[in-house]
């Protein structure tokens, strides 16, 4: 105003020395003195500060308000129907607006306004309640930069306009030492820490989260929170965050994926979170922090697989590995999934003792010998290794082999057992038919299966050579399993024995006898008369078809004698069987087959 004051002067003397200069003095010469008085009393009554129009009758009632607003030391502005009617230059510096302070005015307010708090605020311009503090909200500077003002609202009489005064932004409610501490701890923690306001958007964070993710924090603030995480996550993180802030919890604990990471795909992270009441307009918040767990669950899901692979292995096995206790009972704490093939029970039924202890499965004649051998191994602090059997839940015996040891503490106390068991039935079985073939041929005095079995390989390959004749005849010796039931297996075993010492007969350099299953194979390659003296005189070729006939009658009349053991009349029968022409099996086994099969087939020998 002094500006324009003095250069109405200047302009004034001068117009008077033009005038004056150019011919005779005009009475309107003696009224330019008056000019700058006139000037300074327009710009002093000119309605400093008013820059839009607004309605005369309200003018008395919005001054107040103006000349506070000029003169506050305060950022603040004047409002009226949602636009910028004035604007201090407090504010404008803290904006970052103070060059552009023509474009603020009649812009609408909420274009320096957080879009958060659009809605709030025009609430509060559009209540009829009385001026004063009216919380804390969120402006945006011109580099886009939030700031978070505490705002005191004032009304004049009847007057569309609004003041609206903003906190000092070193004046936050969260400023004092109790801040400054808490700044100084966030900046030097390992891990992320954050806020978010009512709608789940960020307010702060503290540097860890540009060094953990890449992004600066200004880029990161008023930004959603839970676009961050996972899809998979966001439902569970979701409802906690809403418990918090409802007061259905008092503290939240996930472990989610976080997008927000330097690594590319998402990164495991461990949430924990409170809520956060908020100053100003009652809402709750939540500060949180973010701890990366990523290492951690990755060992977790590498310990797992490995789990899932050694439970695949055990359940292929052929057995059941087994953890359990040393009591009579051999309680089961842990049994693998074989045990259902070997047992016919079910793990849920053998641990604990559910359906079954696994001591009543093991054959009654061998229950004494299993427990004292164990407990003499286990007090010599040694591996037991032992076969017993087996009763399985069909009533079938097994033979199982099982190898264990005793588990001890670091000192020394024993906690139990652990070990393996496995079916051997078929190994048992195999080592006991060798066992009594070896026995059987020892005592009969016949040939090896083995032996036997090489000879005809032999005799068939020069047969389809040279055209050498030979017979290959199966004995099946009856009633054999009914003697086994009513007298027992060794009376059965002695019997043929016994009858296989009668069948030795046949024996010579070319012709020979052998255990066959259940009976016997015979193999005759040398049909000479002295050689088949123990089959009579043969009217017929003893090659042919019909020589054959009378010689498996002869064999099936040695086997049919009357038989007395340890005082036991027996009277046995046998089915023989003829083998085909070596033309049509030219494999031995196939042979022997063949044999076995007719003799199943044919009639019964008289006895």
């Amino acid at each position: 105003m002094t500006l324009y004051f003095v250069a109405t002067l200047l302009l004034t003397t001068l117009s008077a020395i033009v005038l004056a200069d150019a011919g005779p003095p005009s009475p309107a010469i003696w009224a330019l003195p008056l000019l700058p008085g006139l000037a300074w009393t327009v710009l002093r009554f000119s309605g400093r500060g008013h820059i839009t129009a607004l309605p005369r009758g309200d003018a008395a009632h919005h001054q107040p308000l103006t000349h506070f607003a000029l003169h506050s030391g305060l950022p603040a502005l004047l409002v009226a129907q949602g636009r910028i009617t004035n604007a201090n230059l407090a504010l404008l510096k803290t904006l970052g607006l103070e060059a552009r302070g023509d474009e603020v005015i009649g812009m609408p307010l909420d274009n320096i306004v957080h879009p958060k708090h659009h809605r709030r605020l025009a609430a509060l311009l559009a209540a009829e309640t009385a001026s004063g503090d009216a919380g804390v909200i969120t402006l945006l500077r011109a580099d886009g930069v939030p700031w978070l003002a505490r705002l005191s609202l004032f009304r004049g009489d009847r007057s569309p306009v609004a003041l609206l005064q903003f906190g000092a932004p070193d004046e936050l409610p969260e400023a004092g030492p109790d801040r400054q501490w808490g700044n100084r701890m966030g900046h030097f923690a390992g891990e992320i820490l954050f806020a978010l306001d009512s709608q789940l958007l960020l307010t702060w964070l503290n540097p860890q989260w540009e060094k953990a993710t890449g992004r600066a924090v200004a880029d990161s603030l008023f930004v959603p929170f839970l676009p961050l995480f996972h899809l998979e996550d966001r439902v569970a993180l979701t409802k906690g965050l809403r418990q918090l802030q409802a007061g259905e919890r008092d503290s939240l604990c996930l472990e989610v994926r976080t997008l927000a990471a330097r690594s590319p795909g998402p990164r495991w992270v461990e949430l924990r979170a409170w809520p956060l009441d908020m100053a100003g307009g009652g809402e709750t918040g939540v500060v949180g922090m973010l701890l990366d767990i990523d290492q951690r669950r990755r060992s977790e899901e590498a310990l797992r697989a490995q789990r899932r692979s050694l439970h695949t292995m055990l359940d292929n096995l052929p057995g059941m590995i087994y953890r359990g206790q040393n009591d009579k009972h051999w309680t089961m704490e842990f049994v693998s999934e074989g045990c259902f093939e070997l047992t016919g029970y079910t793990p849920l039924e053998l641990v604990d003792n559910q359906s079954a202890s696994f001591a009543d499965l093991i054959h009654p004649e061998d229950r004494d010998f299993v427990w004292n051998y164990v407990q003499m191994r286990l007090t010599r602090r040694e591996r037991y290794e032992l076969s017993y059997r087996l009763i399985d839940r069909d009533g079938q015996i097994r033979w199982v082999w099982e190898q264990g040891r005793g588990i001890h503490s670091s000192r020394g106390e024993f906690l139990g057992l652990e070990g393996f068991i496995t079916d051997v039935s078929s190994s048992r079985g195999a080592q006991e038919e060798a066992r009594r073939r070896l026995f059987f041929d020892n005592a009969a005095g016949l040939l090896g299966f083995s032996l036997f079995l090489d000879r005809l390989q032999h005799l068939v390959a020069h047969s389809a050579i040279a055209g050498y004749p030979f017979a290959l005849f199966h004995l099946a010796i009856e009633p054999l399993s009914g003697i086994a039931a009513e007298h027992g297996p060794a009376m059965a075993e002695r019997v043929m024995v016994e009858t296989g010492k009668r069948l030795r007969v046949v024996h010579s350099d070319c012709n020979g006898v052998a255990r066959h299953g259940e009976g016997f194979a015979v193999l005759i390659a040398d049909f000479r008369p002295e050689t088949l003296a123990w089959a009579g005189v043969c009217p017929l070729e003893p090659a042919s078809q019909a020589g054959l006939q009378h010689l498996s009658a002869m064999l099936a009349e040695v086997v049919s004698r009357p038989l007395r053991i340890d005082g036991h009349s027996l009277s046995l029968q046998a089915r023989v069987g003829i083998a085909p022409a070596p033309a049509r099996c030219t494999d031995a086994q196939a042979l022997l087959a063949e044999a076995l099969r007719r003799a199943e087939s044919a009639e019964m020998s008289p006895a």
